[in-house]
């Protein structure tokens, strides 16, 4: 598919610009070749490579959600898989990728003060959604349990759940599939078509009440500070406050605090 655009030229003899469809240089009178400027679309190519990526993260967490015990290597496999597709599709698209890993006007009481909310949000939304899970499915959610029996199982955990798809689903959901959402979309379409399928990867109906909002948080906040490392620090700490009260639920912190 391609798409003619005409556009002015410059004189060949006084470089002077001549206006579209004019046969002579109205400055030097010099007869002109005209100049045709063939622009290739590049929207169909970018939806296919879309389409691409969002297939591989489906066919990985569809397989995810199909194992009944997850091991840490099937864990680490899978998000190796994922982590190595965010990095290919990121930097092969790295001309139009690379601006946004720049820090513009970087600020940090913004960074500060994001943080803060963002460990209050996360302790709303932990104790919400683990009374929701004993309500709903009559069980508890947790974390701990696939590390519990490593050496290192509280830091493999926070490496798993926290700084992971903080760096590698920012660089795959904010970075590499918004950029090229937006050569395909307006902006607002492009934060609101990467943040569903950001939440359709989770799979989790019963996230929807703050996995949405939280995506279109993100892609709001990369839209507008035009850097993704606020939303990377944001996403790391969301799901770092989480770990934590895995490990230390709210009651025991709440039932530690009375006793004393």
């Amino acid at each position: 598919m391609e798409e003619l655009q005409i556009s002015d030229n410059l004189c060949d003899h006084c470089q002077n610009k001549v206006s579209v469809g004019h046969k002579f240089c109205s400055h030097c009178g010099s007869a002109q070749n005209y100049k045709e400027v063939v622009i290739h679309s590049k929207k169909w190519p970018n939806i296919q490579q879309i389409g691409l990526f969002f297939m591989i993260e489906i066919l990985c967490c569809t397989t995810s959600l199909l194992i009944e015990e997850h091991s840490l290597t099937t864990l680490f496999c899978i998000d190796g898989i994922m982590g190595i597709a965010a990095l290919l599709f990121f930097f092969n698209s790295w001309s139009e990728t690379k601006n946004i890993l720049k820090w513009p006007g970087f600020s940090v009481w913004k960074l500060m003060g994001l943080i803060t909310a963002t460990i209050l949000a996360s302790i709303m939304v932990t104790f919400v959604v683990d009374h929701l899970n004993e309500l709903v499915f009559k069980k508890e959610m947790e974390y701990y349990s696939i590390f519990a029996f490593h050496k290192y199982g509280t830091w493999l955990m926070f490496a798993s759940i926290a700084l992971y798809p903080a760096i590698f689903e920012e660089l795959a959901y904010r970075g590499y599939l918004m950029q090229k959402l937006l050569s395909v979309v307006d902006e607002k379409e492009a934060i609101y078509i990467s943040s569903i399928l950001f939440f359709v990867i989770h799979f989790s109906l019963i996230s929807v009440f703050w996995l949405l909002p939280f995506a279109l948080f993100l892609g709001w906040l990369r839209i507008r500070t035009k850097t993704l490392w606020y939303g990377i620090f944001i996403h790391f700490f969301f799901n770092l406050t989480a770990c934590f009260l895995d490990l230390y639920p709210l009651e025991d912190l709440f039932g530690l605090v009375f006793q004393h």
